[in-house]
């Protein structure tokens, strides 16, 4: 959560009353939801407008956005180039994060594959994890991205993958049940409904991924 350069937002109770964007849906939407409960604030004590990311980022540079709630690469951008000053990281608020997707029917034909696929992918995630700046020197001009803030991007980013765990996806039924709470999904969602079994995913899980908790 980032406002601009010389901003009279000090703290993150100030933001009660103030307009605040963010793309409705998204991890950023969890993350402000969580983060107004910390300082006793409501959802509706703040002006919510959606809007997707790109655009966001010429508006709060040009200085219309007091308040934009978004992660890297933008926020590194408008840190690095325009003094946005931080008022709440992630921290203790991350979200589950993202997945690898497939359809159950493959997934149960092919473990062996797809253990050695993620197996693979884990160990990229090694690597970069331990040469973030050379990572950073290989994705800069594919994105088109200043060195300077590519590096800051690579140095907080996390490259390892994690397996299913019965306490992940309890954090992500938790994140399902508050959009519905908030209206923003139409209906509830049963995370289970989505799941191997634990006998399957021990088949398609390599060992490292299964002490990542």
């Amino acid at each position: 959560m980032a406002v601009p350069k010389g901003s009279p937002i000090k703290t993150l109770a100030d933001i009660k009353g103030q307009k605040v964007v963010f793309q409705k849906g998204s991890a950023s939407h969890y993350f402000i939801i969580k983060a107004l409960e910390e300082v006793g604030l409501k959802y509706s004590d703040i002006k919510v407008l959606s809007m997707p990311n790109v655009e966001a980022r010429g508006a709060f540079i040009q200085g219309t956005i007091p308040v934009w709630v978004t992660g890297d690469p933008h926020l590194a951008l408008v840190e690095k180039l325009h003094g946005a000053r931080v008022l709440r990281d992630a921290t203790n608020i991350g979200t589950p994060g993202g997945y690898y997707v497939g359809t159950r029917q493959f997934a149960k034909e092919n473990p062996e594959l797809l253990r050695i696929i993620l197996e693979e992918i884990d160990k990229n995630g090694q690597w970069a994890e331990a040469n973030r700046k050379e990572v950073a020197k290989l994705i800069a001009p594919v994105l088109k991205i200043d060195l300077p803030i590519q590096e800051i991007i690579c140095g907080r980013a996390n490259y390892r993958l994690k397996g299913i765990t019965p306490e992940l996806m309890k954090a992500q039924q938790s994140v399902a049940d508050l959009f519905y709470h908030e209206k923003i999904l139409p209906k509830k969602i049963d995370v289970q409904e989505a799941l191997l079994t634990p006998k399957e995913y021990a088949a398609i899980t390599p060992p490292t991924l299964i002490s990542e908790k």
